[in-house]
């Protein structure tokens, strides 16, 4: 059996050896979109009318829009803010989207209309000489809430602090209107917000600074009344709030500078020596005079500290006798120093709270004053960049868009559904799908008959028309040639089901090789329903079944009255058709026919319902497989052509049968033209005459 990538038959180039599942190729998708070009014309002009209407029937629509800058709080006044601003990311992440949503919200639609209804007229004062359009002298009916709210648009400007605020109407100077309405309920609804929070703001200030007032002048009074009772005023502190040295302490400080300035001196001389030295030799005449220098002031400074310490034995006798005194006086500074550090604890936890609380109320007051003026400036950081105009043009029905939307939503639904159809078409309709599907050869197309006289006359010989004729006669010339005909002459032909025209295709193949002035044999090898003998008006029996039988010869053949052309029928009917078209004594039969004819051409059963046709396939030299043109599923003829090479059948190809060329599908055009009519005049009729066949089951 064939596998999947294996040529159906000979196949040098590969014609044959693609698979059923292959993708299409451009020229495929423009060939089903040409087979089905009406419904893609149909639903587009479909498409193109309703888009048509739709604009007809729409009501024009009108949109005025006024534009709004909404920029950061402005500082006007250069204040301190009262909480840290907005960089540029968060006011674009947070407050710009804010107030898209305040425009959006149903209580500013509410004050449009408060104010529509108050003002009653198109344009205010404000704004009149911003319009193109003068106000009318009349009134217009105000929108509802519920209508300003439906009609309203709000669009932010790319990259910008800019909004439109619009309203769409039918009525262009309503439009305008409730535009301008929209934007002013907006600044004054801003402007009124800023005004309450400030005026709370102040308020709640106000009320802070009165009673942080109190609260200073109670500290500083309790400070003052310390200061007096408890005897503080020898606490000192500087600016910075560090306590100094109490009057008692100071009086124990004691120093004697003049040795302290003397070991100074010394310590400088000596550093400037050893500094000397890393520079210096031991012999320089600097070294030698610093050296002399530090042992002058090295002098000095003993000879002081020898006068110091004689001074201090002669004051150790007089302070012996002060002994008793002083620890005395020392006792009672001692106490004095404990008794002024408790008071100045004290004292400066009161000293921190008044300071504290007067910090805070300096504070206050300056943001109170700051408020009282930003309340007095009323100030905003809206402002109506441009006011609505009175529209000259709608912006709906765009007519434009709509034929396009119509236009190319109708194409792109056209051409899904003709991929969709095409997907779900299962039956076989053109020779490329038998290429594609069944990878066999197409042989040809015999065309579909139309009925003359109520009745369609198929058979070679009864007037049928000429370009049924010569096709079936391009049919008979690619059999010719056909390789595997070239010796054996004998042709198998069958159908993959009933009614697809086998066996009128069969005597057709067989009067146009009789034709040819050669001796062709039409044998009924259908044994389950043959018709053959209909077709010809000949008797049923004696036939083929009486020869494999033994009931007579193998000579019972009869001649037709189409010169050269023979008929075996189909004989009497056997209970099992397929052992005997098995059997030797029919191969034998079918070798001894072939020495007295050049053509032997054998009608069978359909191939998927019996397997009579497989078996016959044994002895042919070819089969020919017809398939009826939009009828035939494809997986039907798929299954008989598998069937036919699982038993190793020579398959010629397929004869696509009953095609309607007058569709005018390309995919006929090599073996069939419009043009071609003008060479089949003089074949219109044919003279043999044959008896009128019934109609092919």
């Amino acid at each position: 059996m064939r596998t999947i990538d294996q040529p159906a038959i000979s196949d040098p180039g590969g014609v044959y050896a693609k698979s059923a599942t292959d993708y299409l190729q451009i020229r495929d998708y423009i060939r089903i979109i040409y087979h089905r070009r009406w419904i893609l014309m149909g639903i587009v002009a479909v498409g193109l009318l309703g888009s048509l209407l739709a604009s007809w029937m729409t009501a024009p629509v009108f949109e005025a829009q006024a534009t709004l800058q909404i920029d950061m709080d402005l500082n006007v006044l250069g204040v301190e803010r009262p909480v840290v601003p907005l960089d540029q990311r968060d006011w674009m992440r947070e407050f710009l989207p804010t107030q898209l949503g305040i425009l959006q919200s149903r209580n500013l639609a509410r004050l449009a209309h408060e104010e529509l209804t108050r003002t009653n007229r198109p344009t205010s004062s404000d704004d009149a000489s911003a319009t193109s359009k003068p106000a009318d002298s009349g009134t217009r009916r105000v929108p509802t809430v519920d209508e300003i709210a439906k009609g309203r648009t709000v669009s932010l400007v790319k990259d910008s602090r800019l909004v439109n605020v619009g309203f769409r109407s039918g009525d262009p100077a309503l439009s305008t209107e409730v535009a301008n309405a929209l934007a002013r309920a907006y600044l004054k609804q801003n402007l009124e917000f800023r005004t309450q929070t400030t005026g709370e703001a102040s308020e709640w200030l106000d009320k802070q600074v009165g009673e942080l007032r109190k609260l200073v002048e109670e500290n500083e009074g309790a400070l003052q009344r310390y200061r007096t009772e408890h005897g503080a005023d020898a606490l000192i502190t500087d600016r910075l709030g560090t306590e100094q040295q109490n009057i008692v302490v100071q009086k124990l400080a004691a120093s004697n500078a003049y040795i302290q300035s003397l070991k100074q001196e010394l310590a400088a001389q000596q550093r400037q020596l050893i500094q000397s030295s890393k520079e210096l030799g031991d012999r320089h005449p600097e070294m030698i005079k610093l050296q002399a220098a530090v042992q002058n002031a090295d002098r000095k400074l003993q000879t002081e500290v020898s006068n110091a310490a004689r001074a201090i034995e002669n004051d150790f006798e007089a302070a012996r006798s002060r002994e008793s005194q002083l620890a005395g006086d020392l006792a009672r500074q001692k106490q004095e120093v404990q008794s002024l550090n408790g008071k100045s604890v004290e004292y400066m936890a009161l000293e921190r709270e008044a300071t504290s609380n007067r910090e805070v109320l300096d504070r206050l007051l300056q943001r109170s004053r700051e408020t009282a003026l930003t309340r007095e400036l009323q100030t905003t950081n809206i402002r109506i960049l441009d006011w609505a105009e009175t529209p000259a043009f709608p912006i709906l029905p765009r007519k434009d868009r709509n034929v396009l939307i119509g236009l190319f939503g109708s194409g792109s639904f056209a051409l899904a559904l003709i991929f969709v159809l095409e997907i779900f078409r299962t039956r076989i309709t053109s020779p490329q799908d038998v290429r594609q599907h069944l990878r066999i050869p197409v042989m040809g197309v015999v065309p579909q008959v139309k009925a003359r006289n109520g009745r369609a006359s198929l058979l070679l010989g009864n007037a049928v028309p000429g370009q049924f004729a010569e096709m079936l006669q391009g049919v008979r010339t690619n059999l010719i040639l056909s390789p595997e005909l070239r010796t054996g002459h004998t042709l198998l032909v069958t159908s993959s089901e009933p009614s697809e025209g086998k066996t009128m295709s069969a005597a057709n193949i067989a009067v146009s090789l009789a034709r040819l002035k050669q001796r062709v044999l039409l044998i009924d090898a259908d044994l389950r329903r043959p018709r053959l003998h209909e077709m010809f008006a000949e008797n049923q029996e004696p036939g083929l079944a009486d020869v494999l039988t033994g009931k007579t010869s193998s000579q019972d053949f009869r001649k037709t009255k189409v010169p050269g052309l023979w008929l075996m029928t189909a004989g009497r009917a056997l209970r099992n058709p397929a052992d005997m078209l098995g059997s030797a004594r029919f191969s034998k039969l079918i070798e001894e026919l072939r020495g007295h004819f050049d053509w032997v051409v054998l009608d069978s059963s359909p191939v998927l319902a019996v397997a009579d046709p497989c078996v016959i396939a044994r002895v042919a030299s070819g089969v020919l497989l017809v398939v009826d043109s939009n009828r035939t599923p494809r997986q039907v003829a798929t299954a008989a052509v598998e069937r036919l090479e699982a038993v190793g059948a020579p398959l010629l190809g397929a004869m696509l049968n009953r095609v309607a060329l007058d569709g005018a599908d390309d995919s006929y055009l090599p073996y069939y033209h419009r043009t071609y009519k003008d060479y089949y005049s003089q074949h219109e009729e044919w003279a043999t005459e044959l008896p009128p066949e019934s109609s092919e089951r």
